[in-house]
Parts: structure tokens; C-alpha cells; sequence
């Protein structure tokens, strides 16, 4: 129920201006990702304090959007232990 960390950072590689707002991510610029604010969000895991390990059955596996569970991070510095599974 619970990713190991809360967070991952990243760095922006190019500028990116974040839709419907005035806000620009700058190329070089470090952000930080809360993992656990969106494995939280309903939006994304109804029922998100529930353990429901079917959310996550090949039959239910396409209604989870693809960025939305982070526990291994994400990208090309992304845990290893992912390929485990």
C-alpha cells in the first residue's frame, strides 16, 4: 500500500510550461514528485487506503494510468527491483 519513498526527484531536460498556467519548468530546474500524494489521489486509486491488490490484476491493470504508480520511480534511473516483477 505504501511506496518506499514519498518522493523522487528529477530534472528538467528541456523547458516545459505546465498547461493551464503561467508556471515554466526551466530546463536544468529540479523537481520533486510526491509519490505518495498521487498514490493517494482518488483520482487516479479509488478507495486509495483500501488494500485491494485486484486494482492491479491483469484484468484491471489498463484502468490505472500508466504514471499514476510510482513505487519503483520512473525513467531511465528507475529502481531496479521493477524488473524483478
Amino acid at each position: 500500500m505504501y511506496a518506499p519513498a514519498v518522493v523522487t526527484d528529477r530534472a528538467c531536460t528541456q523547458d516545459y510550461k505546465i498547461p493551464d498556467s503561467d508556471v515554466t519548468i526551466r530546463k536544468g530546474e529540479g523537481i520533486s514528485i510526491s509519490i505518495v500524494g498521487i498514490h493517494m489521489d482518488e483520482k487516479y486509486h479509488p478507495e486509495p487506503e483500501k488494500f485491494n491488490p485486484e486494482r492491479f490484476s491483469a484484468a484491471n491493470r489498463h484502468k490505472i494510468h500508466p504514471y499514476a504508480f510510482l513505487p519503483f520511480g520512473l525513467g531511465p534511473r528507475n529502481c531496479i527491483g521493477e524488473f524483478i516483477f
